[in-house]
């Protein structure tokens, strides 16, 4: 299985959500996890945000270790945007419009086939991507109330 965590999951990583790390150390050793640059900019942004330089200490190695537990980060290129721009009509068109931030993840999800994880409820209108949300799991995998 191949992933493309969006921020909020990535954060769940550095913040060690119990569901969220249970899920990913549950995974097969052939599961691989992938990070947008688009992600990669949004936790940066929040560090940069963030008024105690002790806080931004912590926060930076947090994200250090996100970054690590990637397998690759993923840029933005030709092949993305084309999805976008596809994903951006197609949106537009039905009238559901989401964050431009999501809608380049949603285009690197599907440029390299890859299941968005995500709690943001949004990505269930891009076609042609599969979306799981680990945030709501319990220790074994089962959808929490």
């Amino acid at each position: 299985m191949r992933y493309l965590l969006d921020t909020n999951h990535w954060s769940y990583v550095q913040e060690r959500n119990p569901a969220v790390i249970a899920h990913v150390s549950g995974l097969p050793d052939d599961a691989e996890l992938f990070m947008s640059v688009v992600s990669q900019a949004e936790l940066l942004g929040g560090i940069e945000l963030v008024a105690g330089e002790r806080r931004r200490r912590e926060l930076s190695g947090l994200y250090r270790e996100a970054v690590e537990a990637a397998t690759d980060l993923l840029p933005i290129a030709s092949e993305e945007a084309r999805h976008f721009a596809r994903i951006y009509a197609e949106l537009r068109r039905r009238g559901k419009a989401i964050d431009t931030n999501d809608m380049w993840i949603a285009a690197t999800a599907r440029a390299h086939r890859l299941t968005v994880v995500s709690n943001d409820q949004h990505f269930q209108y891009v076609d042609g991507i599969e979306v799981e949300d680990w945030s709501k799991l319990d220790g074994s995998g089962a959808h929490t109330a």
